[in-house]
């Protein structure tokens, strides 16, 4: 006796595809608003789109012309953000969040392009929504919500443009605009570039007019404002990029993060999903694995060797991801599809994938937890950790803003928050806005962004009054050492705390913190 065949499942209702990606884009809202944090580096955008704004000058200083930001489509963003009016604060974050779904949109909108549409075209925009790294970094206050979009952009065109002759090849110009955004947006670019280049040598062609075209569009777009920013700030790279270049060490550090990165959201995983049918697929599908498979492999890489990041969950990854949740959700649905081959029941796939969310959901659940912790490991602060210092930036700039006068110089490594605030002229310690540490000061040390530091004596040079150096609230007055030229002074401040880790208790933590720094002896 055979059994009889399975019947042929009954047609989805058209209202459960728009439904469950409705669900999905409400979890990533949810998800990001568990981390809801903008930190210190946001605020050096922040800054240089102030003084857009205010004075017509894209810099950090007012008269000093120096690119210490790598996001400029970001801080033209909160240049308008400003003008209007508002707050860049909350409007990074809901820009941040707005731009995170928009991008589960252009994933979605690929993957039922591959494809038939149905319910199944939710499961990539599910993995990215519950990805904590993805969900993090919606908010923060930097441009890694606008990068993956525009990137995202970029590819799904691309692979679009592949399998239809009448399209447009726009997506160069949505590479150029990621390449406006963030410096690896040219890597980006190139690599899909080489990957167009090896399709033209399999098939032994030459370049094609929308080959042209599509490098043209590119050109067109970021030509130009190359060209503006190397003539206004006088350097064919960001100063961003002088300060962190030449330490020897950063394979290590850079290692790590990759690997946290990869073990926390289970990437490992992502090539036996790939490897789910035999041989490699033909179309667009084995032009994804490939793409897939050069973006990771390279950008990883060029990750590592800059030393991955001293914030926490992996921002400089997230670009990755949504490609990498196309890869996983076809390989997932793939397996699915040879376990209904092989005769196994929806029952059984249902248990098993109810068990295998419930046993993801605690585990993501607890990655955001230990996030959100007030801790460092090394090297890298966590979430909580930024979000807490953020806090205290803001108390200590505010007090300074009303404390000192439009005279007075500062110096700090907490180069964001607090110059924000404050609103006075700032020397960078680290360098990152000041070309002078970026060109001259040999690097250090393997912490990202840390490697340069200003020497002694160059904070009189530049005219520093108030000497700060890293803001480190404590729950005593504290003592400062000899500084030749400055004198030691702190004052307790309404609403700054210290860290969590020191409070002994309730009260300790709650208890107005004291601060101090050195102020220039006047002659």
């Amino acid at each position: 006796m055979t059994d009889a065949p399975a019947p042929l499942p009954a047609a989805a209702p058209r209202w459960l595809r728009p439904g469950l990606l409705l669900a999905v884009g409400g979890l990533c809202l949810a998800h990001a608003l568990v981390f809801d944090f903008v930190n210190d580096d946001a605020f050096i955008s922040f800054r240089y789109a102030d003084n857009l704004v205010q004075h017509g000058e894209l810099v950090f200083n007012l008269g000093e012309r120096v690119e210490g930001y790598t996001n400029f489509l970001w801080t033209l963003m909160m240049a308008g953000v400003m003008g209007l009016g508002l707050d860049p604060v909350p409007w990074s974050k809901g820009l941040g969040i707005a731009l995170a779904l928009l991008t589960l949109a252009l994933v979605a909108r690929f993957t039922g392009r591959m494809g038939k549409k149905g319910p199944g075209d939710a499961l990539a925009p599910l993995l990215l929504a519950a990805a904590p790294a993805y969900a993090c970094w919606a908010t923060g206050g930097l441009e890694t919500a606008l990068f993956t979009c525009l990137v995202t952009a970029g590819w799904t065109q691309f692979l679009q443009e592949r399998d239809r002759e009448d399209l447009f090849p726009w997506s160069g110009v949505w590479f150029a605009l990621s390449a406006m955004t963030r410096p690896e947006g040219m890597l980006f670019f190139g690599l899909t570039g080489l990957f167009r280049l090896g399709q033209l040598v399999g098939r032994r062609s030459w370049p094609q007019r929308r080959d042209w075209i599509w490098g043209a569009g590119f050109l067109a777009v970021f030509g130009p404002y190359y060209a503006w920013r190397t003539i206004y700030y006088g350097w064919p790279f960001p100063n961003t990029w002088y300060v962190k270049s030449g330490a020897k060490s950063f394979w290590g550090p850079g290692g790590r993060y990759a690997w946290d990165w990869i073990a926390t959201h289970f990437l490992w995983l992502v090539p036996a999903f790939a490897a789910v049918r035999r041989g490699w697929p033909a179309g667009r599908e084995g032009r994804l694995l490939a793409l897939a498979g050069l973006y990771t492999v390279a950008m990883t890489v060029h990750v590592m060797r800059v030393g991955g990041d001293f914030m926490a969950l992996h921002r400089f990854l997230v670009p990755l991801m949504p490609i990498l949740a196309v890869v996983a959700a076809n390989g997932i649905l793939g397996l699915v599809d040879a376990l209904r081959a092989r005769g196994v029941g929806r029952l059984r796939l249902g248990v098993a994938g109810a068990v295998v969310a419930a046993f993801l959901t605690v585990h993501v659940v607890q990655v955001d937890r230990d996030a959100l912790k007030v801790d460092s490991h090394g090297g890298v602060d966590s979430i909580g950790w930024l979000a807490w210092f953020a806090d205290q930036c803001t108390t200590i700039g505010r007090w300074l803003a009303e404390n000192t006068e439009e005279g007075d110089v500062l110096a700090t490594t907490a180069a964001g928050i607090i110059p924000y605030y404050a609103r006075r002229p700032t020397l960078d310690l680290l360098g990152l806005n000041d070309a002078w540490i970026a060109h001259n000061v040999p690097a250090s040390g393997n912490r990202p962004g840390h490697t340069k530091h200003a020497p002694p004596g160059y904070d009189a040079e530049k005219g520093v009054t108030l000497f700060i150096g890293h803001p480190e609230p404590s729950g005593g007055r504290p003592r400062g050492g000899a500084r030749p030229g400055y004198q030691w002074e702190s004052v307790q401040i309404p609403g700054l705390r210290i860290d969590p880790r020191q409070a002994r208790t309730k009260a300790d933590a709650e208890r107005d913190a004291w601060w101090g720094y050195w102020r220039r002896v006047k002659k």
